[in-house]
């Protein structure tokens, strides 16, 4: 049996935690009590956030998976999207189905409540792709010189930020998330960690209003002395290039006490803003090209349910055909086999409409998977790219029109973690 955990759950709970993610460090006892205080609060506020677990027949728990409810930016319009996380084994019952068992749980819900999209960060993406999960935008770590970046000296108006200041960051964040595919409202739990000033927090301010903000954390710099620290940028954004520019400024002023910053973007455009991009590695990848960042893939994507996707979507910002269109797609989806088979999708001069065709033997003019097709309509591929790897095939449709229809013309841009 699956249901949502309840307060005298929480302490096994804590438990299965520890065991599947030692690097959380709650093993002791006292942490562990740490952990069901956090679970406990977690639980009893209106935040979005659901705690669920597999039961066995005599009420033992045996696996656990957070939920969390989220407002997500889908190229330019606002829906509600699930993300999972803290997906936890019983060390005692591994390879028993019962992650299988809580995933299909996790789509079964989201489907019943509506909602199109789910998400999750991987602990083995290869894992999560078999279950139709598709690889997510990628992400750079940049490893900078403060003196590297491009800046005209003005930092003024930068001032640091307080917990009473947090309003304004989560409006200048909304904000922010409304201009770009992917971006999550602020949630409850990034709300609490600027109430307790997890970070520090820099903004400018210009005619009383912020424009733009960065959070960071000063850390030691391994195996050295006490005076050489690298800062970590956790969050930065802007409403204009004043922004930018002010809060550029201000890192480029902290040479003398920072060695690097370390910056975490999934701009790779973010290399024209610097003089000298090259981190401290020291490596050069054949022939002649110097390491910049580091990459890596993590936030991926699942449809829920392909026919309210489109309806609910509308591809809305993006071209339309200049006539009566008309795309039969056939989707593999062996997790959620109710969104296997063809697809009827056409365009009638207004909307994009979707039925599914039962007992068809028509040719599709696009076979492909879940995890494609979620990545795809995601802006994180292109189907053009696809059908040249081989992963797709297309049979009489003009690709590239299929980009223009249904791949967002910015790739997603997410800075929440769960």
């Amino acid at each position: 049996m699956i249901r949502l955990l309840q307060k005298q759950d929480l302490e096994a709970a804590a438990n299965i935690a520890a065991f599947a993610y030692p690097g959380m460090n709650i093993q002791t006892a006292e942490k562990q009590t740490e952990l069901v205080d956090r679970l406990t609060k977690e639980q009893e506020e209106q935040n979005g956030i659901h705690y669920f677990g597999y039961f066995n027949v005599e009420e033992e728990l045996l696996g656990m998976y957070r939920l969390n409810d989220f407002e997500c930016n889908l190229n330019g319009k606002f829906q509600r999207i699930f993300g999972i996380g803290m997906v936890a084994v019983h060390l005692l019952h591994k390879k028993e189905k019962i992650a299988y068992k809580l995933l299909s749980h996790f789509h079964e819900y989201a489907i019943q409540e509506n909602v199109i999209l789910v998400s999750l960060y991987p602990f083995n993406p290869s894992f999560y792709r078999k279950m139709g999960y598709g690889y997510g935008p990628m992400k750079y770590e940049f490893k900078i010189k403060p003196n590297a970046l491009i800046t005209n000296g003005e930092k003024g108006l930068v001032k640091f930020l307080s917990p009473k200041d947090e309003e304004a960051i989560v409006s200048l964040y909304n904000d922010y998330a409304q201009k770009n595919h992917g971006m999550i409202k602020r949630t409850w739990t990034e709300r609490q960690r600027i109430k307790n000033a997890t970070n520090n927090y820099v903004g400018v301010v210009e005619k009383g209003q912020l424009i733009g903000a960065l959070a960071f954390t000063l850390e030691p710099v391994k195996d050295s002395h006490f005076l050489h620290q690298h800062m970590i940028v956790q969050e930065w954004i802007w409403t204009n290039p004043t922004g930018y520019k002010q809060l550029a400024a201000w890192l480029h002023s902290q040479q003398d006490q920072v060695d690097r910053i370390i910056f975490r973007t999934h701009d790779k455009s973010f290399l024209h803003a610097l003089t000298s991009p090259l981190n401290d590695s020291n490596h050069l990848i054949p022939s002649v090209y110097h390491e910049v960042a580091t990459s890596g893939t993590g936030l991926m994507y699942r449809i829920t349910d392909v026919i309210d996707f489109i309806h609910e979507m509308n591809f809305h910002q993006l071209r339309k055909p200049d006539e009566y269109t008309r795309i039969v797609l056939e989707i593999e989806d062996t997790f959620l086999p109710t969104q296997n088979g063809l697809y009827e999708v056409i365009y009638n001069g207004d909307f994009w409409n979707a039925t599914k065709l039962l007992n068809s033997t028509e040719e599709a003019n696009i076979q492909i998977g879940i995890h494609d097709l979620s990545s795809w309509w995601m802006g994180c591929v292109s189907i053009e790219t696809l059908n040249n790897y081989g992963t797709v095939s297309i049979n009489n449709v003009n690709i590239k029109m299929l980009d223009e229809w249904f791949k967002p013309r910015q790739g997603p841009i997410c800075f929440t973690t769960f």
